[in-house]
Order: C-alpha cells, then sequence, then structure tokens
C-alpha cells in the first residue's frame, strides 16, 4: 500500500474547495505514461476506492462521517478511466455531506481519508493507495477556478468568507499559469496580476464580506489550442497553478 508519500507514484490525489458553490474537489491524478483505471467500491466492504469525510466544528469536534465513492456523474460507475498524464476531478456537495439538521456553516474543516485500488493494465500494475486530506472550508480568503465557455475566459473566483471588509493588493499577487500541450508536456509558464474585466488592474481590490470578486483571463493572453487546467490555490499562497 502507498501512504502517499512517494513523489513518483503513478497515482496521487489531492483537493480544493469551491466556496462560492460549497463543493468539495478531489482531483485523481494518473502520473504514469499508460491509461489507468480507479476501482470503485462495490457491494459494500472496503475493498475497492472510496473516501470517508470527517466534517468537523470549529472546536474540531466530529459532526459526522460520510462515506463516498468516486462518480463523475450522478449514475454509479464501475471504474474511473484516467488518461495518462491527466487528472479527474470528483465534485463532492457540502450540503449533502452534512446531516439535516446542521447547517452549513457549522462545518469549519473536513477530513478526507481516501482508499484508491487502481491498475494499469497495459503495466499489469495493480496497487491500492492511501491518502488523508484536510480541507479548510473557512478560511478567510479562498481562491476558486471557473471556465466562461462563451467568451473563452479562464475564471479565477476571489472569496472572501468573514464579516469584514477585505483588501487585496495588487499587482503583488499574481497568479501563476502553466501551459501544457496534449501530452501533458509543460512548454511555458505565464505570471499575472489579478485582472477584473472592464476594470484591468486596480492597484487594491476590496472584497466585500461574504461575497466574491471575479477575475478574467482571456485565452489571448496564452498560446491556442493548450489544455489549462486548474490545480490549487489558498491563502498562504497567491499563486494559482494551471496545468
Amino acid at each position: 500500500m502507498n501512504n502517499g508519500l512517494t513523489a513518483q507514484s503513478d497515482f496521487d490525489i489531492s483537493s480544493s474547495y469551491l466556496p462560492y458553490e460549497n463543493k468539495i474537489l478531489l482531483h485523481l491524478a494518473n502520473n504514469a505514461d499508460k491509461p489507468m483505471r480507479v476501482r470503485n467500491n462495490w457491494g459494500g466492504g472496503t475493498s475497492g476506492s472510496h473516501v470517508q469525510f470527517l466534517l468537523k466544528d470549529k472546536a474540531g469536534k466530529e459532526i459526522t462521517v460520510y462515506t463516498a465513492v468516486f462518480l463523475e456523474g450522478v449514475d454509479y460507475q464501475r471504474f474511473v478511466d484516467i488518461d495518462p498524464h491527466s487528472s479527474k476531478t470528483i465534485k463532492y456537495p457540502l450540503r449533502a455531506l452534512t446531516p439535516s439538521g446542521r447547517d452549513l456553516s457549522d462545518v469549519h474543516t473536513v477530513e478526507a481519508r481516501c482508499f484508491i485500488s487502481y491498475f494499469i493494465p497495459e503495466k499489469n500494475i495493480y496497487d491500492r493507495f492511501h491518502k488523508i486530506l484536510s480541507i479548510n472550508t473557512k478560511l478567510d480568503l479562498m481562491i476558486g477556478p471557473g471556465y466562461d465557455s462563451h467568451a473563452q475566459n479562464v475564471i479565477v473566483f476571489l472569496s472572501h468568507t468573514s464579516n469584514h471588509e477585505i483588501s487585496v493588493r495588487n499587482p503583488s499577487s499574481a497568479i501563476k499559469f502553466e501551459l501544457m500541450n496534449q501530452q501533458g508536456v509543460k512548454f511555458a509558464t505565464r505570471s499575472y496580476p489579478f485582472i477584473i474585466k472592464d476594470v484591468g488592474v486596480p492597484p487594491v481590490i476590496k472584497i466585500a464580506p461574504k461575497s466574491h470578486v471575479r477575475l478574467d483571463y482571456g485565452f489571448s493572453l496564452f498560446s491556442a489550442g493548450n489544455l489549462l487546467s486548474f490545480s490549487s490555490g489558498g491563502r498562504e499562497s497567491p499563486f494559482l497553478s494551471i496545468l
């Protein structure tokens, strides 16, 4: 079993949180050069892939435990197929994980205990992977990705969750984009300040309590035809990589 400490593992899993949608995102990554299949848990038991969400309040006290599998849609699927050097993102609405008698504001942190069973048919590799992820749902400032297919813009949301106005200095804050080709090979890196559509690059961005600001980055800033997907972001690290 892999405990998630080996950097060169064929498989890895990471998390992020979309505060404006109240959704937990788990990113399943295939680091191998061959297709991978993640086998979901089936018919009870714990031999297949599943995740246990431990929801905790402000004091760190457990609210509930919710067990789920990895589904790309609403229907159950036995396997999740991941292309070489690629990833699949699975979304979990926080409301669906929270007991009906509790409010979403009661949830401050989520511990995701991930148990993965995967195999790579072309390499005849079968393995298991275990990793515990800590997800903070109550950061003062959170960063989340989006995409406007009509305008062909990459979108970044700066979401503010506290009860006081917050100011973000610009352009000392920045976002780093990493561009990859169809084979998943990085060929360029770009860094830009926080850009607001029809406004530009203001020296200070003020975000009202419990609201968000949308940043837009047109594809004209990047080379056409490249695959872009978000990896991570947060209050402590203002740089958001796009892979």
